[in-house]
C-alpha cells in the first residue's frame, strides 16, 4: 500500500488538503466548476434520491457550490471536486459534511451517470474516510441515503460500514450507516496521496 502525505503540516492537511487515488483527483472546489456541477446535478437520473428528487437549476447549483466551498472554509473539511487524473474535468464530488447532530460527520458523494459501475464512489470514499480517521481524527463517519437507493448502500457496505438505523434526516426517510475509527482498514494496495 502506498501512502505518501506531502503537505505542509497539520493546518495545510486540515484546512488545504487535496487527495489523489490510483485513479481520481479529489480538489478543492472553485466558483469555476458551476457549470460542470450544474451538468451533473441537471441530471434526473443523479438527483433522483438527493433532496426532492428533482434535478436542479443553474442557480440552485451556484447557491449549493457556494455553500460547498463557505462549509470547507469553516470547518477545515467538506466536499472536494472530484476528477479522473487522466482527464476528462469535473466528474462529481465527495468528501465529508455535518448535516446534524444526529448524524455527526456524513460521507457524502454525487458521482456523474457515466461514471457509474466503475468502482469511482468506492475509490473516492475509501480515500475520504481514510482522510477523516487517520489526518482529522473522527472516532465515526455516517452515511445517509434513501432506502431504495441500492448502489448507495452497496458502496457503503463495500467500504465496511454497518446499517445503524431507520431515520427521518432533513424530512425524508432515510437509512444511515457507519463506521467506526477502529474498525477502519484502508483497502489493501490503495494508492493515497494527500498534498
Amino acid at each position: 500500500m502506498a501512502a505518501v502525505l506531502t503537505n505542509k503540516g497539520a493546518h495545510a492537511r486540515a484546512r488545504h488538503a487535496e487527495v489523489e487515488t490510483a485513479r481520481l483527483r479529489l480538489r478543492n472546489f472553485t466558483a469555476e466548476d458551476v457549470d460542470n456541477l450544474w451538468r451533473i446535478a441537471s441530471d434526473t437520473e443523479v438527483m433522483h434520491h438527493i433532496g426532492d428528487g428533482l434535478p436542479f437549476t443553474r442557480d440552485v447549483t451556484l447557491l449549493n457550490l457556494n455553500g460547498i466551498i463557505n462549509a470547507f472554509e469553516r470547518r477545515g473539511y467538506g466536499r472536494w471536486a472530484l476528477e479522473k487524473k487522466d482527464g476528462g474535468g469535473l466528474i462529481g464530488y465527495c468528501g465529508l459534511a455535518h448535516g446534524c447532530d444526529e448524524i455527526g460527520v456524513e460521507l457524502v458523494y454525487l458521482l456523474a451517470r457515466e461514471e457509474w459501475g466503475k468502482g469511482i464512489a468506492t475509490e473516492a470514499a475509501a480515500a475520504t474516510l481514510r482522510h477523516g480517521f487517520e489526518s482529522l481524527g473522527f472516532d465515526s463517519i455516517a452515511a445517509v441515503t434513501r432506502p431504495d437507493n441500492w448502489r448507495s448502500r452497496r458502496v457503503m457496505q463495500r467500504l465496511g460500514m454497518g446499517f445503524e438505523r431507520e431515520a427521518v434526516y432533513h424530512g425524508y426517510g432515510c437509512v444511515c450507516y457507519r463506521l467506526a475509527r477502529e474498525d477502519w482498514r484502508p483497502p489493501e494496495g490503495a494508492i493515497y496521496r494527500v498534498r
